[in-house]
């Protein structure tokens, strides 16, 4: 592939190597080797960065010395969900109206990288930086608005013992925690986990998978009622910090599994081979005419099915999992085709269908393959 090759597709491939056909380069750890040593020292400095941080943590010139790479997990596509108020007139929001960015929780409003709305199903470049702009520079007027309406006044005028039972519940659980005598490692725990998400709900999923990996978290949280800390101390407990932290980890990974699993198709980072739509193949011009207009019929289907959010919503007997239309009004969503044969045809035989629907065809495409 070279340099040329997507991230994702590398990623799968590294992925099937090491964890499918158990061919890592390590016996205890999943990595393959990238080899830079070919590389003319001249173009070093282009990459130098990522070298001296390699260098520091391995103790090894990758400049010399083949790297062991593996796909990490560095960032979490979703996030908490926040409303907003549509301008008709605009398509964009109404500056100012308390529901933007404002949680399901009265008073919590969430912006940056912790909502939702910019994710998709792919992390693109720069998100980041968007989500921390936008939502920033919008998030302050739509508080006052909020702020300003509240029937009751501000916090200050409220009586201290509703704060004081807020805290209470909290109080207890931690002090459950510091004080179990179960026989559960926490960190153990925490190591099982990672190892099952990562082989079943990362870069591949399949649903044999998914299912055994819920199976797998529901045991872990039948042991994780059994740990025992070994710091019992009231203060800076990183000990007690990080296994109340395994408990969210656990009810999250059930939220991304079961949304997973419930999800049959293949869509951005989410990839599910048995549900891949099957790619041209056709050498005669008009049978690979036939194939992409069949291929556009089954993006469209696909869409109308699962162009939709997964929300879950917390419940004491475990998640809940709806689905929310996605308003592609102002961008409709385009077939990614790098890597498909064919794929000019499929892109004329999209525009030709996005034309006779009364749509203009954007000039990039969406994260919605």
């Amino acid at each position: 592939y070279g340099n040329l090759v997507p991230r994702d597709i590398a990623t799968r491939e590294i992925f099937d190597v090491c964890v499918r056909q158990g061919l890592s380069v390590e016996k205890d750890r999943p990595c393959v080797y990238l080899d830079l040593t070919e590389l003319p020292a001249e173009t070093h400095h282009k990459l130098e960065g990522i070298l001296e941080i390699y260098e520091k943590f391995q103790g090894v010139d990758p400049r010399t010395t083949p790297m062991k790479i593996f796909p990490a997990v560095h960032y979490s596509m979703g996030g908490l969900w926040v409303d907003y108020e549509k301008d008709e007139k605009t398509g964009g929001l109404v500056i100012g109206s308390p529901r933007n960015q404002h949680s399901n929780v009265p008073g919590l409003f969430v912006i940056g990288e912790a909502d939702y709305q910019y994710h998709g199903a792919n992390r693109l470049g720069a998100n980041s930086l968007l989500s921390c702009v936008f939502s920033g520079l919008i998030v302050a007027p739509s508080v006052e608005s909020w702020l300003s309406s509240l029937p009751h006044g501000s916090a200050e005028d409220r009586p201290v013992s509703l704060f004081d039972g807020a805290v209470e519940p909290h109080r207890k659980r931690m002090e459950e925690l510091i004080r179990g005598d179960g026989s559960e490692n926490p960190y153990l725990l925490h190591r099982e986990l990672g190892d099952w998400m990562t082989r079943n709900v990362t870069v591949v999923r399949h649903n044999k998978d998914l299912e055994a990996t819920l199976e797998k978290i529901d045991e872990l949280r039948s042991r994780y009622r059994r740990v025992a800390l070994a710091d019992r101390s009231n203060w800076t407990n990183q000990n007690f910090s990080f296994t109340r932290a395994l408990g969210d980890m656990l009810l999250l990974a059930e939220v991304i599994t079961r949304g997973a699993l419930m999800r049959n198709e293949c869509r951005g980072a989410h990839f599910k081979p048995e549900f891949q739509i099957p790619s041209p193949d056709a050498d005669d011009p008009a049978a690979l005419r036939r194939q992409a207009e069949q291929w556009c019929r089954a993006f469209r289907e696909k869409n109308e099915k699962w162009l939709k959010t997964t929300r879950a919503h917390y419940t004491p007997d475990g998640p809940t999992i709806t689905y929310e239309e996605v308003d592609t009004s102002l961008i409709p969503p385009r077939p990614r085709t790098y890597g498909l044969k064919g794929a000019e045809i499929i892109e004329e035989v999209w525009r030709e269908h996005e034309r006779g629907q009364g749509r203009s065809p954007v000039a990039e495409p969406a994260a919605a393959s």
